[in-house]
C-alpha cells in the first residue's frame, strides 16, 4: 500500500499457490533477484506493532541513498506476507521506469487531432475515464498520450500519460487531468496474474467509491450468523484477541464480491488502529472477504509504524530506513487532516471512524453465481466475460512490461468510477448512484447553480442516459467527507504521528 494512496493493497499477491507454480520461497527469490539491480532492499516485519497475529511487512528500495519506493504486504503465512510485499513494491518500482521509457515517445496532441490521424476506436475519450467534476478537458485540450494494450485484441489505444503513471513525479509537467494514483498495478511471473490482480483492484475501488468510509452507512454489514465456517474461524480468532471485526458488503457486480472490513476495538494499544481498514474484490465471496479480513490486520499495523508511536516504530526498523527517508508532508489536505487527528485520542478517534451497524444482509445475498475455479485463467476470463457482458462499454488497456523475471501492468478500464469523495471524479454509472441517494451531493439540472456548480464531465450520450446534465456540489462533497479524507488518503510515512 502506497503511502498516499490508502486501500491500494495487493489484492491477488496473496493468493495461494498451486502445484502448477513455483513454490513460495522461490518466488520470493524472483522478485528479490529482480528488484535488486535498482536498489538496496530493506525488509521488515510490522505485526509485532499489533496484536491479531497476522503476519504483516514493510519493504523499501533504497537508491542513491533515499527511499525511493515502498510496499507493505500481508498473508497467513510469512512467507506470503513477503511475497505480497515485495509484489507491490516491483508494481511501483517497475511501473515507475515503463512509465519512464514511454514517456519520451508520447504524443502531444488534442484527442480531435489524435483522433484525425488513428481512427476514434484507438483513442480513448477521458469522458469515459472517470474525469474530477468540472474538469476542463475538451476535445481541443492538448494532451501526452502513450499506446496501451487493448485486452483480448491486442490493439494499441492511446491513453492520457496520467492514467497510465501512478504519482505526479512519473509525468512531463503541465496540469494532468488527473492525480495518478497506484489503483489498476498488478505484478507476477507471466502475463495473466498482474492483469487479473489490476481488475480486481479497479473492480474493488469502482464497486465501493460511493459506498466506502464516509458513505459507509450506504453498505450494509453482513450477519456473521450467517457465514461459511472458513470465514466463522478467522472472525473468532480476531473476536478472541479483543477485536470485533465488522464485515461490509459494498457491492456484487461485473462478477465481483466486493467487500471492506472495519472492527471494534475497545483497548487498543495505540489510537490510531481504531481507523484500521481492509478492502477486497474478488468472484468468490470467500476469498473477498478473507483478503479484506487479513489487509484490515495489515492496516493496523502498518498505520501504527507509520503513523503510530514513533518510538516503537524505530525499534522495529534499521537505523539504514530511517536515514534514507525522505523529507517533506506530500499532499498538503492529507498532512493537514491527519495532524487533526492527533489531537483526538482513542476515544475522538473512535467516534469518528466507527462503522455504521444500523442494517445487515445475509452472506448467501452476495455472493457470485457461478463461482469460477480458484486458477488464474479461469478467474481473469471469468471477469473479462462479465466486463464484455456488462451494459456499459468496458475497454481494458493495459500497459505490460518484463523485468527479469516480473511481470507489471498498469491496467485501466473505461466506464469504471474511482477517486469520488478524495479527488471528486465522478463518471456516469458514479452519478446514477449518487442521483438515486439522499445525499444531494450531485443534482440533474441545465446548468450550474451557486450550490451545484461544478458539472460532471460526461459523453453527450451518458448525459441522455442520465436524463441531462448533472452537477456536483462541493459544498455537500465537505460536508459528506468532513475530517475522514485520511481513510482516503494519508502523507508520507512518519510525518505525522497519531499515537
Amino acid at each position: 500500500m502506497r503511502p498516499d494512496d490508502v486501500g491500494a493493497g495487493t489484492v491477488v499477491n496473496t493468493t495461494t499457490v498451486t502445484s502448477a507454480e513455483p513454490d513460495a520461497q522461490t518466488l520470493i527469490d524472483l522478485y528479490r533477484s529482480a528488484l535488486a539491480p535498482i536498489g538496496e532492499l530493506v525488509e521488515l516485519r510490522l505485526d509485532g506493532l499489533d496484536r491479531l497475529g497476522v503476519p504483516v511487512t514493510s519493504c523499501s528500495l533504497v537508491v542513491d541513498g533515499r527511499t525511493a519506493h515502498a510496499g507493505n504486504g500481508y498473508g497467513r503465512t510469512v512467507e506470503a506476507a513477503v511475497l505480497s510485499g515485495l509484489g507491490e513494491l516491483a508494481e511501483g518500482a517497475f511501473a515507475a521506469r515503463h512509465v519512464a521509457r514511454l514517456r519520451p515517445s508520447a504524443v502531444r496532441a488534442s484527442r480531435r487531432r489524435l483522433v484525425a490521424r488513428e481512427g476514434a476506436d484507438r483513442v480513448v475519450d477521458p469522458r469515459t475515464l472517470c474525469l474530477p467534476v468540472g474538469s476542463p478537458w475538451t476535445e481541443e485540450l492538448e494532451l501526452s498520450w502513450v499506446p496501451l494494450e487493448r485486452v483480448p485484441d491486442g490493439e494499441s489505444v492511446w491513453v492520457p500519460l496520467e492514467y497510465v503513471a501512478s504519482e505526479v513525479g512519473e509525468l512531463d509537467g503541465g496540469t494532468p487531468l488527473i492525480t495518478p494514483i497506484t489503483n489498476g498495478l498488478g505484478a507476477g511471473l507471466d502475463d495473466s496474474r498482474p492483469l487479473l490482480h489490476g481488475l480486481l483492484e479497479l473492480l474493488q475501488r469502482h464497486t465501493n467509491a460511493t459506498r466506502f468510509r464516509a458513505l459507509d452507512h450506504l453498505s450494509p454489514e453482513i450477519d456473521q450468523a450467517t457465514l461459511p465456517q472458513e470465514l466463522t474461524t478467522l472472525v473468532d480468532a480476531f473476536r478472541d484477541l479483543g477485536v470485533e471485526p465488522v464485515l461490509k458488503h459494498a457491492g456484487t457486480e461485473l462478477g465481483v464480491v466486493s467487500t471492506y472490513v472495519m472492527g471494534v476495538d475497545a483497548s487498543p494499544s495505540q489510537a490510531i488502529l481504531v481507523t484500521g481498514c481492509g478492502e477486497a474484490a474478488a468472484p468468490d465471496a470467500v476469498e473477498s472477504l478473507t483478503k479484506a479480513l487479513l489487509e484490515y490486520a495489515n492496516s493496523r499495523a502498518r498505520k501504527a509504524f507509520c503513523f503510530g508511536d514513533p518510538e516503537r516504530a524505530r525499534a522495529i526498523a534499521p537505523e539504514g530506513y530511517w536515514s534514507a527517508l525522505g523529507s517533506g508532508a506530500g499532499e498538503a489536505r492529507a498532512h493537514e487532516a491527519l495532524t487533526a487527528w492527533a489531537g483526538l485520542g482513542t476515544a475522538g478517534l473512535t467516534a469518528l471512524t466507527a462503522p455504521d451497524r444500523s442494517r445487515t444482509v445475509a452472506f448467501s445475498d452476495v455472493t457470485v453465481e457461478p463461482v469460477p475455479g480458484p486458477g488464474v485463467e479461469e478467474q481473469l476470463q471469468h471477469v473479462l466475460g462479465h466486463l464484455a457482458a456488462d451494459d456499459l462499454t468496458h475497454d481494458v488497456l493495459t500497459a505490460r512490461s518484463r523485468h527479469g523475471d516480473v511481470v507489471v501492468a498498469k491496467t485501466v478500464v473505461t466506464g469504471l468510477e474511482a477517486e469520488t469523495l478524495s479527488y471528486g471524479r465522478v463518471g456516469e454509472l458514479g452519478a446514477r448512484r449518487l442521483l438515486a441517494t439522499d445525499l444531494d451531493l450531485v443534482r440533474r439540472q441545465p446548468s450550474g447553480t451557486e450550490r451545484h456548480s461544478e458539472r460532471v464531465v460526461l459523453t453527450p450520450e451518458a448525459e441522455e442516459r442520465l436524463g441531462g446534465p448533472v452537477w456536483w456540489s462541493p459544498t455537500d462533497a465537505d460536508r459528506v467527507l468532513g475530517p475522514l479524507y485520511p481513510l482516503y488518503r494519508e502523507p508520507p510515512r512518519h510525518s505525522v504521528a497519531v499515537v
